[in-house]
């Protein structure tokens, strides 16, 4: 069995570092190794940025990293050297000030759906730790029920508990549906031998509000958000921003549905 990858995108700047010590931290956790890249537009740029890797990769010398200069684009090419390596995960930091959250978050949209791979997101200031809660916000799509099996197994694979939330529903048949779901969801992740606890949020308060609130209260380590690509800008653009920029600087996992026909690491 081949080795679990995660695939740290590099650009040299602080906020890199940070998501490749997050990668580091997460990599003993679960025996991984790291693939740290390098995306370059100018085929003259190749041969400065192997020599700047390949000097990251040995300042971290008790740490299984490989380096890989793409000449091509973020956008596309960061996913797809992701999936041929059959990667756990992206990992990608991002800058934390208010002033920049619009205009990363729209970049990050787009690299997040030119793949299938898991996305996570660090932000400068989150706690470098191991991964024990994991946050799961769903909602009654299909998208939403499909990925749970997914998220079970990054759960089981970091052995961790996940703790899936939904909105309480003020119309008695949206209740009913929510609730029958998270019983399905319970009996799905039992069967994974998958520790899960689920919870509905009031649905007087401001749902974002109210999962910053229950994450706290769980000491959580990771949310995670799963999306449609097909609608992701038309209807869930604002919600994964608030996930990936969440108050309490939690690490973020954004997962593509379309990764539900994959169920296991």
């Amino acid at each position: 069995m081949s080795k679990r990858v995660f695939v740290v995108p590099h650009d040299f700047t602080f906020t890199a570092d940070n998501a490749l010590d997050h990668a580091i931290k997460l990599s003993k956790q679960i025996n991984a190794e790291i693939a740290l890249v390098h995306i370059v537009a100018k085929e003259n740029e190749i041969d400065s940025s192997k020599s700047k890797l390949e000097s990251i990769v040995k300042s971290f010398p008790d740490s299984e990293i490989f380096s890989h200069v793409i000449h091509g684009s973020i956008f596309t090419d960061i996913g797809s050297y992701a999936e041929e390596k059959n990667a756990v995960a992206i990992i990608m930091g991002t800058h934390g000030s208010k002033g920049m959250q619009k205009v990363f978050g729209s970049f990050a949209m787009k690299v997040i759906i030119s793949t299938t791979v898991p996305f996570m997101i660090v932000q400068d200031n989150s706690e470098i730790k191991t991964i024990k809660n994991i946050v799961f916000s769903i909602n009654t799509s299909i998208e939403s029920l499909q990925i749970v099996s997914l998220a079970g197994n990054i759960a089981k694979m970091f052995d961790s508990t996940i703790h899936i939330i939904g909105q309480k529903e003020s119309e008695l048949h949206r209740v009913k549906k929510i609730k029958s779901n998270l019983v399905g969801l319970a009996k799905q992740l039992a069967k994974m031998n998958v520790n899960c606890k689920l919870d509905l949020l009031d649905a007087d308060k401001d749902y974002v509000a109210s999962m910053n609130e229950y994450a706290k209260s769980v000491d959580a380590d990771l949310l995670a958000y799963s999306y449609d690509s097909d609608k992701l800008f038309a209807s869930n653009d604002k919600f994964a921003q608030s996930v990936i920029f969440n108050d309490l600087n939690l690490p973020s996992i954004i997962i593509n549905s379309q990764t539900a026909v994959k169920t296991s690491y």
